[in-house]
């Protein structure tokens, strides 16, 4: 938060505190887009992760920027993200049985919703300043973070069925190689 050796007006303390929430988030989102790009199995997804991720670290950038041009200091910390989390005995068996590409499917949903979070508190966030007639650069650092969230969002939204589908298909047709494998090998040692 702002140093305490300066003293802000109510308006500019309400900014500094609507910025370094966002970075708050922005810090975690860091964290869980990188997890993701690891862990990912598909190519379209870990390349649409990897680009969100370079602005993401873009969105933090501006936010550090905005909260020092204002004499904050910006936050290190991290906000808690939107991350949907079933109950313990679910989630044990979902990890257990879950095949990678369940995952993958499952964590896409995950992607999505967290990017609808981030939208709705940006959002909320920017008519919160315009209503207090706060700095109007800090306004536009919103507005531009805003947009990339958005795009993300959209395309997740667009693209999660389809990319679900296409994992689900080559899920199932492995599987049937899978198992005509296994009877090919079972049928050649009984005869």
């Amino acid at each position: 938060m702002p140093s305490m050796t300066h003293s802000f007006d109510k308006t500019t303390m309400t900014t500094l505190a609507g910025l370094n929430l966002a970075l708050s988030y922005e810090n975690a989102a860091v964290g869980r887009l990188e997890k993701r790009l690891s862990e990912s199995i598909d190519p379209e997804v870990k390349e649409k992760i990897n680009r969100h991720l370079t602005q993401t670290r873009e969105q933090q950038d501006r936010l550090k920027l905005a909260i020092r041009a204002l004499g904050g200091e910006p936050l290190i910390e991290n906000g808690r993200l939107a991350v949907p989390e079933p109950p313990p005995s679910l989630k044990g068996m979902i990890e257990r049985g879950s095949t990678p590409n369940e995952r993958e499917v499952w964590e896409s949903m995950n992607d999505l919703i967290v990017e609808r979070a981030e939208v709705i508190l940006y959002e909320g966030g920017i008519q919160a300043l315009v209503l207090l007639k706060a700095d109007k650069r800090a306004i536009k650092v919103l507005e531009k973070n805003l947009k990339e969230e958005e795009a993300f969002a959209i395309w997740l939204e667009k693209n999660n069925p389809r990319i679900a589908k296409r994992l689900m298909k080559k899920q199932l047709e492995d599987r049937k190689k899978k198992l005509l494998t296994e009877e090919t090998a079972v049928s050649a040692t009984t005869n």
